[in-house]
């Protein structure tokens, strides 16, 4: 991800775990959510309240602030892996799907109206990097709000008509089939959110991309245009991922824990044949690990056919294998997750193959 936003022009950014509560009386975070955060904390001896963090763009929309901007500056994408924390009803928690501390891949650019679509068709083309690298198929849906209940929703009907239109217009530039859903939009914009189906059918909602002309309102951002008048920027809102927890509980699901190589914790599992081969696999382990072979070696006194099964059941994509031969000649023995390629080569061989292996797994992004 932090590839793919360099080369899409972010600025990452780390913003604090607690904030005024003011930050989310001001966004209106605190009237819509103010039930589902945890209680505010009280300085006895200031008087001030704060809030355990439950969202990053009054963060932002403070670095945006802190100084002058001009219609030069933008677009300004500011891009942060936040976590932040929702009081969610024990019932409501599940696993890593729904959590009270998540960490959002999230990211709000500051833009001129002349520059939305732009933008927006932008972070479409890195959702599509994103959930394509893990093999995911998506659907999108338009997200709109109740046309029956416009009193839970924040901003004028001008700006939600641009908003709304905005992201109409992208998907059809883009050719992207889109399902409209009404009363699903956040409180302050509209949202695009993508939506994909696991090996078993089920639906989960994880990209979204939402336009937001009243945050910028709200927090009274401008920057200095072209003519020397002050403008309020548009707020575009970002997350590929959604949250890291419950992409990666979605992917485990959808995967059963096949990961492809360049993603996988551990890409071998070292094997000696007994306890006199442990420290030529210690070799082999430091040798994978200065050339960038993520590696663990299980050293346990156990025949070489439980070593196996044990791995096997951990997903690990390969295992080598390494006795008296192997050490003698600096060799390691290849065994591929689930019975597949076997073979005998050099340590350098070994490295050279999963490195150009991650290289063509990775090389769209």
């Amino acid at each position: 991800m932090r590839k793919v936003q360099k080369r899409f022009g972010y600025q990452e950014v780390i913003t604090p775990h607690i904030g005024s509560k003011s930050l989310y009386v001001t966004s209106g975070h605190y009237a819509h959510y103010g039930k589902d955060s945890f209680q505010p904390i009280h300085t006895p001896e200031e008087d001030e309240e704060y809030m355990l963090k439950p969202m990053n763009c009054p963060h932002h929309c403070e670095i945006f602030a802190w100084k002058p901007r001009s219609y030069r500056d933008l677009p300004l994408r500011i891009a942060e892996f936040g976590t932040v924390y929702r009081y969610e009803q024990s019932g409501e928690l599940h696993g890593l799907t729904r959590v009270r501390s998540f960490t959002q891949d999230d990211a709000h650019i500051f833009c001129r109206p002349d520059q939305v679509k732009q933008e927006f068709l932008n972070v479409m083309d890195i959702i599509g990097i994103v959930l394509t690298a893990f093999g995911f198929n998506f659907e999108a849906q338009i997200s709109l709000r109740d046309p029956n209940d416009h009193e839970k929703y924040v901003g004028t009907d001008e700006d939600w008509a641009l908003a709304e239109a905005a992201i109409v217009e992208a998907c059809r530039e883009k050719g992207l089939p889109a399902k409209v859903e009404y009363g699903e939009a956040a409180f302050y914009g509209p949202k695009l959110d993508f939506m994909i189906k696991d090996a078993i059918g089920r639906r989960w909602q994880l990209g979204t991309i939402q336009v937001d002309y009243n945050l910028p309102k709200r927090f009274g951002l401008d920057y200095t245009d072209e003519d020397k008048t002050k403008k309020t920027p548009v707020m575009v809102h970002r997350a590929p991922f959604g949250s890291m927890e419950r992409f990666t509980a979605v992917l485990i699901e959808h995967t059963s824990g096949h990961f492809p190589l360049w993603l996988t914790p551990d890409q071998v599992a070292i094997l000696p044949l007994s306890e006199k081969y442990n420290d030529y696999a210690k070799r082999v382990a430091k040798e994978f690990d200065l050339q960038g072979v993520r590696a663990n070696i299980d050293l346990r006194n156990e025949k070489l056919g439980r070593k196996i099964r044990d791995n096997e059941l951990k997903r690990i994509p390969y295992m080598v294998i390494v006795g008296e031969k192997e050490e003698a000649e600096g060799l390691v023995s290849m065994r591929q997750q689930g019975g597949g390629e076997q073979a005998t080569m050099t340590i350098q061989e070994f490295i050279d193959k999963v490195n150009a292996e991650v290289k063509e797994q990775t090389e769209n992004f």
